[in-house]
Parts: structure tokens; C-alpha cells; sequence
């Protein structure tokens, strides 16, 4: 009986002295997944000329951006992606700026921000000074130090130069000091005083430029259907077999040899001014497109706004451009792997 006993203590002891190690290594185990667990963060705004001639490209963030989230959310691991957006204009015109706030509701993001519509304008410059200020202080960017922050300005103007006006230089430098990296996207009809002004602001946030690509089918000489597409002014046709590669944009088809350099269509050559009605063209002698051959206008059976001389505005690669620019920047600070 006392052996029995003996033996029966030093169970007791052992299970004393061992009980706590053994509740710590459960409690860790359990504390790891949920430090794993933690999902990166993208912070994805929108900063967005809405004047007359923008139709297109605001039909095509409407339209897309459920779309463009689910993509980058399909990574791994996956993110969490909230979406804001500031649209501008210019002084006169019935706002300068209307901020849309951050949210991971991308379903309340697209319904808010269906009303926004293309009108104003008049002269060329916009208010892009004004609208950067805004995008980067009233719209609440995450405190996060670990999440990445972008934003996307798209515009076909240059800014418009106000007196004691906010300045886009000191912005950009404002924004990559605080981790906000700004792509920016020139539009068809940003002329080089104002390309020249989005590369220096993505260069100085550390983002990139780009030029949108703009496609349009047309019916040659020979009954044959061609894909054009329009970038920077330059017009080039893409050769048979490559038309599926088009969002790929000029540059890059250009140097594959995918594209060649081709005449403008006539309508793209004639004198082009901004209104408040959009971008229009005199005269419009515009080539018979394979789609209105077919009965109908892309633009129109996309749901896009009509064309302008020729350029669909909406039909261009604007998705592809924003997802593989937020894509990259994912891949970069987060390491997220995507497979397709």
C-alpha cells in the first residue's frame, strides 16, 4: 500500500510539473495560426478626371472595379482590398472634387459611385493639383505600416495652375513619404505638357506611367477586318493571329513586332478640341468600323460611351493596366502569389 502510494505522488508531482508546460504548448499552438492567419492589406483609390471627355474610362471603373478586387483577392494569401475614389473637375464646373470613402464593401463602393458621369470641363487643364491633395488627406488611408497603398490617377489633362493652388510636385513627394505609391494613367488627348507631368508624379511616388491603349476594328480596302489600336497619338494596326494580345498595349506589341505603325483613321487627324460635351472632332470623317458594318458600335453594345473621331473611349485596356500594376505591388510588399 505505500509503494502504492509512493508511485501514486509522484504521478502527481510529474503531472504538476509537467500540466503547465502542456498548457503553454496548446495555448501557442493555437496563438500560431492566428498570427498566420493575418491577411495583407491594399488600400486601392481611384483619383479620376470626370469632365466631358472622360465617358469612357468612368464607364470602364464603374464597370470594372468588382471585377479588378475579386482578381487581386484570388492571390495568395489573400488580401483584403478596400477601394476609394476622389473624382474631379475644375473650378466652375459643378464640384472640383467628390471624395467616395475607403471601403472592403465593394459592393457599396460600385453602388456609390455608379451616379458619377462624365460633364464639364470647357478648357483643357483640370483641377489635378487639387484633386491629389484631396485623394491624399481626406481620404482615411490605413495606419497599417505593413498594408500597401495605391493610388491611380487617370486624366487626359494637365493640371490647371491656380494662384497659392496646392502643387502636384510637393504632393507626390507627400505621398511616398507616407508609403503611397501613385501609378498614373494618361488618357487619349493628354497632351505633353501633361504626359510630362504624370511621369514626373509617378517618378517621384515611386509608381509608373502609362498610356492607354485604345482599340478599334475596321473594315481595310480588301473587305478584310483590321484591329487598330491608338495610344499616346500614334495609331498602330496589330498583325493577324495577335489581335487577342491588344490590352497588352503598343509598347509592348511594338516591340514584339506584334504591331506596326499605320495611318491615324481620318476622323483622328482632324482638328480636336475639349468641350463640355467631351472631346469632338471636325470634320468627322471617320472610316466605316467592322462593328457598325456588323449593325451595331462596340462602344455601344459594350454599354460604354460612344466614340470620339474614331477612338472608342471605351474600349481600351485601362482593367489590364490597373491590375497588373496592383498585382505588382502586391507581389512586391506582400509576396502574394497569383497563378492566373
Amino acid at each position: 500500500m505505500r509503494v502504492l502510494r509512493s508511485a501514486a505522488a509522484v504521478l502527481f508531482l510529474s503531472a504538476g510539473m509537467l500540466l503547465p508546460g502542456l498548457i503553454n504548448q496548446f495555448a501557442f499552438a493555437n496563438e500560431a495560426p492566428a498570427a498566420s492567419a493575418e491577411r495583407p492589406v491594399l488600400d486601392l483609390a481611384f483619383l479620376i478626371d470626370t469632365t466631358g471627355s472622360m465617358g469612357g474610362e468612368i464607364e470602364m471603373v464603374k464597370k470594372k472595379t468588382k471585377d479588378l478586387v475579386a482578381k487581386l483577392a484570388s492571390g495568395k494569401p489573400a488580401p483584403v482590398v478596400r477601394v476609394g475614389l476622389v473624382a474631379y473637375r475644375d473650378r466652375g464646373d459643378d464640384y472640383v472634387t467628390k471624395v467616395f470613402p475607403f471601403s472592403d464593401d465593394i459592393d457599396k463602393v460600385v453602388k456609390d459611385i455608379t451616379a458619377l458621369n462624365a460633364a464639364g470641363g470647357g478648357d483643357t487643364p483640370e483641377a489635378v493639383n487639387q484633386g491629389l491633395h484631396v485623394a491624399l488627406n481626406d481620404l482615411e488611408w490605413t495606419k497599417n505600416k505593413k498594408a500597401s497603398k495605391l493610388l491611380f490617377l487617370i486624366g487626359d489633362a494637365a493640371p490647371h495652375i491656380y494662384p497659392n493652388d496646392f502643387n502636384w510636385e510637393t504632393e507626390a513627394k507627400n505621398a511616398i513619404s507616407r508609403g503611397i505609391q501613385i501609378n498614373t494613367i494618361g488618357c487619349d488627348g493628354l497632351d505633353s505638357s501633361g504626359t510630362t507631368v504624370f511621369e514626373k508624379i509617378a517618378k517621384l511616388s515611386d509608381g509608373s506611367f502609362e498610356t492607354l491603349a485604345y482599340r478599334q476594328e475596321i473594315v481595310n480596302s480588301e473587305g478584310k477586318k483590321e484591329t487598330l489600336i491608338t495610344s499616346g497619338g500614334s495609331t498602330y494596326r496589330v498583325r493577324a493571329g495577335a489581335e487577342s494580345s491588344w490590352k497588352a498595349g503598343a509598347k509592348d506589341l511594338a516591340a514584339k513586332g506584334l504591331a506596326i505603325a499605320a495611318p491615324a483613321p481620318a476622323a483622328t487627324m482632324a482638328k480636336r478640341s475639349h468641350s463640355s460635351r467631351g472631346t469632338v472632332f471636325y470634320p468627322a470623317a471617320m472610316p466605316m468600323s467592322a462593328d457598325a458594318m456588323e449593325g451595331g458600335v462596340r462602344g455601344a453594345s459594350l454599354g460604354y460611351s460612344a466614340s470620339y473621331g474614331g477612338v472608342n473611349r471605351g474600349d481600351s485596356n485601362l482593367d489590364d493596366v490597373m491590375l497588373n500594376a496592383a498585382r505588382s505591388k502586391l507581389k512586391k510588399d506582400a509576396s502574394i502569389i497569383y497563378t492566373k
